[in-house]
């Protein structure tokens, strides 16, 4: 075989190898973005809060009954329309519930009881991706902040709350987070105050978490990079959704809203020390952390009335 002969079968056989390449990345990345952002497709949300609330020993059945929600919409800035339920306790201050996820806004009535019991109005609301949302993606923060921002507003102005406060929980606290870093205090589209209980650290890190089943050498891997890095290219340009804005850890030094950071100690999904890192990056002046001797976001659960001690301690140093 002559030598440009040999050179051009070379040639052609890297150029299908390096094609393979870029086509088995592009599958790869498409196939983690999809699922991360499609994660409950097929997966049925409000009965997982349902089931969960049940678990935890919740009497959903007397809640339902004895605190009668109106079921209110507000638009976010990109036209995506929030479902959500409003209990009106006749109150000037208003906490708008931000749920984890896998469940719907169902999953917040614990939280939401012990508001209503001491006299505020609540919102509870479907992310982004659960319950009746009807934006299917989940993209841990990223969008959902347009909602809660919609929320926050419609308080002001259609309910005519004079103080507006947002509490989450898991990935609601990431959600809650990312919008606090992304408002203006004083805005009408500003919280007066947040509260982020168990906040999952960042979106990255959960996806790597799920990758490598929270092995945390796999973490790090190079293969386990390689599917973040293509996944993070193919959201950006094909959902034009930056994962680095989901990045709770390093977004909140932005956040100049008076906040308080719930630690679980016993927390094996969000762990301690990632949501202490939280805690500390947080920019503003006026912030708090309090720790509670339970699971994963389950401090309202053991103890509600400590719990409860704690926000209103915060609420009141807060002025609110």
């Amino acid at each position: 075989m002559k030598k440009n002969t040999i050179v051009k079968v070379i040639k052609i056989t890297l150029g299908v190898v390096a094609a393979l390449i870029v086509v088995g990345s592009i599958g790869m990345a498409k196939l983690v973005t999809d699922g991360v952002f499609y994660q409950n497709k097929n997966n049925d949300t409000q009965g997982n809060s349902v089931k969960q609330l049940a678990k935890y020993g919740f009497d959903l059945d007397g809640f339902n009954a004895t605190y009668k929600g109106e079921e209110i919409s507000a638009t976010a800035e990109d036209g995506n329309v929030v479902p959500a339920t409003y209990f009106d306790m006749d109150s000037d201050k208003c906490v708008v519930l931000v749920h984890g996820a896998g469940g719907d806004r169902v999953a917040t009535y614990p939280l939401a009881q012990q508001y209503i019991e001491r006299g505020y109005d609540v919102i509870a609301f479907d992310d982004r991706g659960h319950g009746l949302n009807p934006d299917t993606k989940v993209t841990f923060g990223v969008n959902e902040q347009r909602d809660v921002k919609a929320l926050v507003k419609y308080a002001r102005e259609t309910l005519g709350s004079s103080k507006v406060i947002v509490h989450g929980q898991s990935m609601g606290g990431e959600v809650t987070a990312v919008y606090a870093s992304n408002v203006t205090p004083g805005t009408v589209e500003a919280a007066d105050a947040v509260i982020l209980d168990s906040p999952v650290p960042g979106m990255e890190y959960m996806i790597r978490s799920v990758i490598a089943d929270d092995d945390p050498v796999e973490m790090e891997s190079a293969m386990t990079s390689y599917l973040i890095e293509t996944g993070k290219l193919y959201s950006d340009i094909c959902y034009h959704v930056n994962w680095n804005k989901g990045d709770t850890i390093k977004v909140v030094a932005n956040d100049q809203l008076p906040t308080l950071v719930f630690v679980s100690e016993k927390d094996t999904v969000c762990l301690p020390e990632k949501v202490e890192e939280v805690y500390e990056n947080v920019g503003s002046e006026v912030k708090s952390i309090a720790y509670v001797d339970s699971a994963h976001i389950e401090g309202v659960i053991d103890d509600p009335a400590g719990y409860m001690e704690y926000v209103e301690d915060f609420l009141a140093n807060a002025g609110l």
